[in-house]
């Protein structure tokens, strides 16, 4: 793969490895690549179900902290289900998309950008563009589709975590029913909530993918490149993740 520019130009660049890869990988897929399944299938475990026990956890704690602070809240006010729906619209809206993108920038930004450094070193990427094949579908296009299928799961799982963590201080130092919880949980307003928090999330997790892979696409001299390339692309993508998340609120 060429090497791409930093700065401004890295959304760009991303975005087209992402079009590439996708496009490869489906016109692979038409065609019965076993690769491309066995790629999509090893994917899938490292980017959808291997970081969830993780993740879960990340939400539920932060479900906790949300849920003690609200509880304090309720302990002075007596507007329990006014504060508690804006909890949850917080939380789904603006908390839990930023936990997900934040965990992308950390696991898929740092893992592509180190896994493509290693194979530039190793001239594996060389070796694929002699033998006639497109690089981009055939190292991305499983991890593009895992990723990209991984967001909308992790936020949904992610907040029915948060919920269940913020429900027990809830309930413990502020009295509310678990059942008001949950209708409060299973209501339109929440509904919308999840479906902008989900939008948000494969906005993210987008953008870490794409950061992973232009960073990763550089060439690698020495082996140390791999971990100032893996390091790059976290502060990269947690950067680029903040700017949108604000430029999202912004804008809404």
């Amino acid at each position: 793969m060429a090497q791409l520019s930093s700065g401004p130009r890295a959304v760009g660049a991303g975005s087209w490895l992402i079009w590439r890869a996708l496009r490869g990988f489906w016109r692979q897929s038409l065609v019965g690549d076993p690769l491309s399944e066995a790629s999509l299938a090893e994917a899938l475990g490292r980017f959808l179900w291997g970081p969830l026990p993780t993740l879960m956890a990340l939400a539920a704690l932060t479900g906790v902290i949300a849920g003690i602070s609200v509880a304090s809240v309720l302990e002075v006010y007596d507007a329990e289900l006014l504060i508690i729906g804006a909890l949850y619209d917080v939380l789904l809206r603006q908390i839990l998309p930023l936990v997900v993108g934040i965990f992308a920038s950390g696991s898929v930004s740092v893992e592509l950008a180190s896994r493509l450094g290693a194979m530039s070193l190793a001239r594996e990427i060389d070796a694929l563009e002699a033998m006639g094949h497109d690089p981009v579908p055939r190292v991305l296009g499983g991890p593009v589709v895992a990723v990209l299928a991984a967001s909308p799961v992790h936020m949904l799982l992610a907040a029915l975590a948060a919920f269940a963590g913020a429900a027990l201080p809830l309930h413990l130092s502020a009295n509310v029913a678990y059942q008001g919880l949950a209708h409060l949980a299973v209501s339109n307003a929440a509904a919308q909530a999840l479906l902008t928090g989900m939008a948000k999330a494969l906005l993210f997790a987008a953008l870490a993918f794409g950061v992973g892979a232009v960073v990763g696409s550089r060439p690698v001299r020495i082996p140390a490149d791999i971990g100032r390339r893996a390091g790059r692309a976290f502060t990269t993508g947690l950067l680029l993740i903040f700017v949108a998340a604000a430029l999202w609120t912004g804008l809404a």
